[in-house]
């Protein structure tokens, strides 16, 4: 009985998700400034559950380019467009780059939950839709 018991506490206790942001406490994994801006804002998990915390998306890929990151690796950004920090599947995100954005690292990209939700800003700016795959 023991046994089985630790069996479900070590795979329920080993379960990868996205960790929340201390926004003006934790330090950004690639750059290491502080994490201030929500709408920014990017998280990935690795295949062994450690969370790096990015200030900026392009941080996030440039810190995925400079380090080897296994396929299972969970991807996370902010919705740009809501007040409070809203979680997205990077992979499911449509993304926007524009100097309007100004992130911290002057990456300029937002993210969107979907492409409906960045429509308006896509239209008015006539930028095209960037995906996942196309971003990094």
């Amino acid at each position: 009985m023991k046994k089985i018991l630790f069996v479900i506490v070590f795979l329920f206790g080993c379960r990868r998700s996205f960790e929340p942001i201390n926004y003006g406490k934790d330090a950004c994994a690639h750059c290491k400034m502080t994490i201030m801006d929500k709408r920014f804002a990017a998280e990935l998990v690795d295949g062994k559950g450690k969370t790096f915390k990015f200030d900026d998306i392009i941080c996030m890929r440039e810190f995925v380019e400079a380090t080897s990151m296994s396929p299972n690796t969970l991807y996370f950004v902010n919705d740009y467009q809501r007040e409070k920090a809203a979680v997205l599947d990077a992979s499911k995100a449509v993304f926007l780059k524009h100097e309007m954005f100004k992130s911290p690292m002057s990456g300029n990209h937002a993210a969107f939950a979907t492409a409906a939700d960045a429509q308006h800003l896509k239209d008015s700016l006539q930028l095209p839709l960037i995906t996942w795959k196309t971003l990094y």
